[in-house]
């Protein structure tokens, strides 16, 4: 019986064993998978804000380009427009970032998952702070990223468009924007 117990003890103790180390080796991908999600919104977030529209698009879901009429060229257009635009009222883009990617997910072989994004927009009369979500989008483990601004459909919506979008995904609803009036002088 001691015998029994003894071995009982050593069989928990190897799966708790075993299943630490398979934690950490998943917990070792997903930092390398949010470190490149962080390097590639980071450049993304840079190339809007400074209006490098052609870098910005780079960084979009390859099947939402090729779902665009026009193609990359038209949508660094509309960008251009709505910038434009923007500018016009005398709005400007003046901040981006993201938070922490999470909720990874492999699909059939493409790494997806969600990841926070801010922005900061000068307005006339104050600051606007805005948050919505990005899906990431990895064909290749993790390595290149790609991204959608999830926010104007829920995933139902894009599991539509494009159904290889995995319903694991969480969407979350976009907080209102805050907004901060300038100092009056």
């Amino acid at each position: 019986m001691k015998r029994i117990a003894i071995l009982a003890l050593g069989l928990l103790y190897w799966n708790v064993l075993a299943a630490q180390t398979k934690s950490k080796t998943v917990s070792a991908k997903e930092k390398q998978w949010k470190l490149a999600v962080k390097a590639t919104t980071k450049r993304m977030d840079n190339a809007l804000v400074k209006q490098d529209l052609n870098t910005f698009v780079k960084t979009t879901y390859p099947k939402v380009v090729e779902n665009t009429e026009g193609g990359t060229d038209k949508i660094v257009a509309d960008l251009k427009k709505q910038l434009a635009g923007m500018e016009a009222q005398d709005n400007k883009i003046v901040g981006a970032w993201t938070g922490d990617p999470t909720n990874f997910v492999d699909t059939a072989g493409e790494l997806q998952c969600t990841i926070p994004q801010y922005m900061k927009i000068q307005l006339s009369n104050g600051m606007l702070t805005t948050q919505t979500t990005l899906m990431g989008f990895s064909p290749d483990q993790g390595k290149t990223w790609y991204f959608i601004d999830a926010t104007d459909k829920p995933l139902d919506a894009w599991r539509k468009m494009f159904p290889n979008i995995s319903s694991k995904l969480v969407l979350k609803p976009a907080p209102q924007p805050k907004f901060v009036p300038n100092a009056h002088k």
